[in-house]
């Protein structure tokens, strides 16, 4: 996957632009967070104005996965809210599409997000989230794996029913982090996508706040986990198959203050000079 190491990047400094790339809705707002160069894929945040609207029926050639941030959109009838969650396989039809009010998505498109015509056309059903209401589902602890941190919970969105790729939701409350903490540092054969809602999540690279996105390649040592003085709720996705810890026998402390020394490429790294220290969510 030709897509580098970013970790981490605040979206806040990131600067909106017109229209998604592959030319398929000129008439949003776009801040783009990754890019794979080869396939086309890329995560980004995408923002509908109030009164958006497709009256006609749009075919995308790559598939969409999204993530409801704020405000409300409208899809084939069905209405995505806050913490609203969908997965569109390449050729699912959308007949319709409108957000009266205005919305934000984080946005994973698996090609360059361009229209689809004639031959280009296909469908894998077997990936389809059609509409997920994360507010209904019930929190589940992490237990299968007794080195990551105590207290973590998560929610399952999708896995692949080919590749076993996954996205979820993971939150940890506040308060379960003691002086002196040690555990492992872990690493992953696959990359691993983070993008953090609420809380902070301390890192070796710094603290990620609201809006705080990564894109981590396999093989990549981090943590120990856990480090968090108000807690963190987070979607994360695997990509390249699903995500298994590795782990180191030696233990490390628990970091709560991490100096502050982002991993970006040259396009991100003029955004990330200095921590984000603003209030506005995205």
């Amino acid at each position: 996957m030709a897509r580098p190491h970013i970790e981490f990047i605040q979206v806040q400094a990131l600067p909106w632009q017109r229209g998604l790339y592959g030319g398929a809705r000129p008439d949003v707002d776009v801040k783009m967070l990754s890019l794979d160069s080869d396939t086309g894929a890329s995560t980004a945040i995408v923002r509908y104005p109030a009164g958006w609207e497709r009256r006609t029926a749009e075919t995308l050639g790559a598939d969409e996965e999204f993530f409801v941030l704020a405000g409300e959109l409208a899809i084939n009838g069905r209405r995505y809210g806050g913490m609203h969650y969908g997965y569109l396989p390449a050729g699912h039809e959308r007949r319709h599409a409108v957000s009266s009010k205005g919305a934000v998505l984080l946005t994973f498109f698996e090609g360059e997000p361009k229209r689809a015509q004639g031959s280009e056309r296909f469908r894998r059903d077997g990936g389809l989230v059609e509409h997920l209401d994360t507010n209904t589902q019930v929190w589940k602890p992490v237990s299968h794996d007794p080195k990551v941190p105590t207290g973590l919970q998560t929610k399952t969105q999708r896995i692949d029913p080919d590749t076993r790729e996954r996205t979820w939701l993971n939150c940890r409350h506040p308060g379960l982090n003691e002086p002196g903490m040690m555990g492992s540092k872990e690493a992953h054969p696959v990359v691993e996508e983070i993008f953090l809602l609420s809380g902070d999540l301390n890192l070796n690279w710094g603290t990620m706040r609201l809006g705080a996105y990564l894109w981590r390649p396999p093989g990549v040592w981090h943590g120990p986990p856990g480090g968090t003085r108000f807690g963190y709720l987070f979607v994360a996705r695997s990509k390249g198959g699903p995500l298994v810890n590795h782990w180191t026998e030696e233990k490390f402390p628990v970091v709560l203050d991490p100096p502050y020394a982002p991993v970006l490429p040259a396009e991100l790294a003029p955004y990330g000079r200095t921590p984000y220290t603003g209030l506005e969510p995205f």
